[in-house]
């Protein structure tokens, strides 16, 4: 209540202003605040990147790297585009390890966390980037299709954020978790149903999650990815980045090194309030819902 009776205080020239109390936050290695070292903000942590031998996963675990983190490459079945996303850590001087394995299975996420523990000494960071897209009409969509995209792309998420926040909670110190959306998840598209919905169920698995981690110093957010120049959409569209530079309010489409930087933020010690946020990095797709 202010002086005068109308809910706001006064404060007379030369008073002292009223004193704010001190911010509590929890103890943990990503509480309070931003690290000394501002240029390898991760330096001494451990990360998992699920999907990291293709584009968008390279160049998230290659970020991680450039922070400070010792990285875990998790893939399926593709050991040559994993080792050389590896290499090319090591090349710059930091920690890689290689896992292979089905995340779509709860006992492969569960091994993939204890093989990070086991060989880089703990677990900091899970980003849940792997996932698959499967086009076809809402009518002609079938069980194996349904199952297929489920399985990976929301149960494997699920689980294998599990088993990371298990981990987390055990070593203490807190953590950050992130999962890989995509603006379809917000915006209706035609013809990918089944990838949509999981897309939109990773948003709000971010939202839920973060309640019950919370209080473990862990936050969890998602990534919305739009267009993204990659083998896959050139392959489909060999003009795609011309086509979305044309509608995009950024004027060009999106890269994967601009997934990358976006997932260095929310992993970063810096961001400790932000958590159960999903942030588009779309260049402005999903306040337009505009395509070619």
């Amino acid at each position: 209540m202010r002086d005068d009776g109308t809910g706001c205080r006064t404060i007379h020239i030369g008073e002292d202003p009223p004193r704010v109390p001190d911010l509590v936050v929890s103890a943990g290695s990503y509480a309070g605040g931003v690290d000394d070292d501002r240029e390898r903000p991760l330096s001494g942590r451990v990360a998992v990147v699920t999907g990291a031998s293709h584009e968008i996963g390279a160049a998230m675990a290659e970020e991680l790297a450039r922070l400070g983190a010792a990285v875990a490459i998790a893939h399926c079945e593709a050991p040559e585009l994993a080792a050389a996303v590896a290499d090319r850590i090591r090349a710059a001087g930091g920690r890689a390890i290689e896992v292979d394995g089905d995340l779509s299975l709860v006992d492969d996420n569960r091994r993939l966390v204890e093989r990070t523990v086991a060989e880089l000494g703990g677990l900091d960071v899970f980003v849940a980037n792997a996932g698959l897209t499967r086009w076809a009409p809402f009518l002609d969509v079938d069980e194996e299709t349904w199952d297929t995209v489920v399985d990976l792309n929301l149960k494997g998420s699920y689980f294998g954020a599990q088993a990371a926040a298990r981990q987390m909670v055990a070593q203490g110190g807190g953590g950050r978790i992130v999962f890989s959306s995509s603006v379809t998840g917000t915006l209706a598209i035609e013809n990918v149903s089944a990838y949509a919905v999981t897309k939109a169920g990773l948003q709000h698995m971010a939202r839920v999650l973060s309640l019950e981690l919370g209080p473990h110093g862990i936050t969890v957010n998602t990534l919305a990815i739009g267009a993204t120049v990659n083998e896959r959409n050139l392959a489909d569209d060999p003009e795609y980045a011309e086509h979305w530079a044309d509608v995009l309010p950024s004027g060009r489409a999106g890269t994967p090194g601009d997934v990358a930087a976006a997932l260095g933020f929310l992993v970063s010690p810096g961001a400790t309030q932000i958590t159960g946020h999903t942030l588009a990095v779309d260049g402005g797709w999903s306040g337009t819902g505009v395509t070619p």
